[in-house]
């Protein structure tokens, strides 16, 4: 009895360790960070406002980017905005993903080239962004919810 206790529980600690240093644990941050991430479709013009006014404000006071438009520039411009709210936006190459607590550009598993720009976020990013800042200020962009809305919260209104 003492014997097969002692070898399911060998078995138990083998399967853990092989799980965790196969990437298992990774999958299921991964996973749980998707889940918390509502996506939903927006319409792709109210996403271009979105982007054309916070690239806009960007622009007037920070000045024009070389490489394209990064978190932490629309970070710096918009008080109401967190790190959180970038959570998933895509990049010209890769995501950002929010680790223990700080924002960080991931590569993720491209073949491509790394270049100065991989860091911009794409026109996918900004509907991301949108649908973060939506989510957490509880704005129904389907319903009564307006840009107006959303970036009242972004301009710390």
């Amino acid at each position: 009895m003492f014997k097969t206790i002692l070898i399911a529980a060998v078995l138990v600690v083998i399967f853990n360790a092989v799980f965790v240093f196969s990437g298992g644990l990774d999958l299921l941050v991964k996973q749980d960070q998707e889940e918390r991430i509502k996506v939903e479709k927006i319409d792709p013009d109210i996403v271009d406002v979105f982007r054309f006014t916070l690239e806009d404000e960007v622009l007037k006071k920070i000045g024009q980017p070389i490489e394209g438009y990064e978190p932490q520039m629309f970070l710096e411009a918009f008080s109401g905005l967190t790190e959180t709210d970038f959570a998933g936006v895509s990049a010209v190459i890769g995501t950002y993903e929010v680790l223990e607590g700080r924002l960080e550009h991931r590569l993720g598993d491209t073949k491509q080239p790394i270049h100065s720009a991989a860091t911009a976020i794409d026109k996918e990013g900004y509907e991301t962004l949108l649908n973060n800042v939506a989510n957490r200020a509880a704005i129904n962009l389907k319903g009564s919810g307006t840009i107006t809305d959303v970036m009242s919260v972004i301009v710390g209104d």
